[in-house]
């Protein structure tokens, strides 16, 4: 190894090693803010500054700051990908005995009472013709061709009427 070399490398530790201390506030602020957790932030931001130090030549990266923070980006979207892939476990024992326990029947009742309530809302917030379209296809089962001789329409007059009481219908719910 040359003299120049050694000095290269020398000065590539140091610009390294202050890395760490001149970006950790922000680089924290930044994990924070995008996970929510310190615990997460912690662990995202040592694994930031483990790649940055497996860089063989610091004096490349032209804005430390940056490539710092771009690590960091990089990190929290494997992050959330894993999150997002982890398995959902079921427990069916727990299951069972939740189901046992269900001691207030009346609740399923009161959800149900609720539901066609609400239902009822939207309905009445649907235009005459639109609403009338949506329950012969929805609760009669009819066809477009059915209900437009019902009604004395064009099947695709039915199928215009069908997607904007159910347009209505999506907006109401929202509503």
């Amino acid at each position: 190894m040359t003299a120049s070399q050694a000095d290269e490398r020398e000065q590539s530790e140091r610009q390294r090693s202050g890395v760490e201390a001149l970006y950790s506030p922000a680089l924290h602020r930044y994990l924070i803010a995008r996970l929510r957790s310190r615990e997460d932030a912690a662990d995202l931001a040592q694994e930031a500054y483990l790649r940055y130090l497996q860089l063989r030549d610091a004096s490349v990266v032209r804005k430390p700051s940056g490539y710092l923070f771009r690590i960091a980006f990089n990190l929290i979207s494997e992050w959330r990908l894993r999150r997002d892939r982890s398995p959902v476990s079921f427990d069916s024992d727990l299951a069972e005995k939740r189901s046992k326990d269900r001691s207030d029947p009346g609740a399923d009742t009161l959800e149900r009472l609720v539901s066609r309530e609400r239902l009822e809302q939207v309905l009445v917030q649907i235009p005459v013709t639109y609403r009338r379209v949506l329950l012969m296809s929805k609760c009669d089962g009819m066809t477009s061709p059915q209900i437009a001789e019902v009604l004395h329409l064009t099947p695709e007059t039915v199928d215009r009427y069908l997607v904007r009481a159910t347009a209505f219908a999506r907006r109401a719910r929202w509503d």
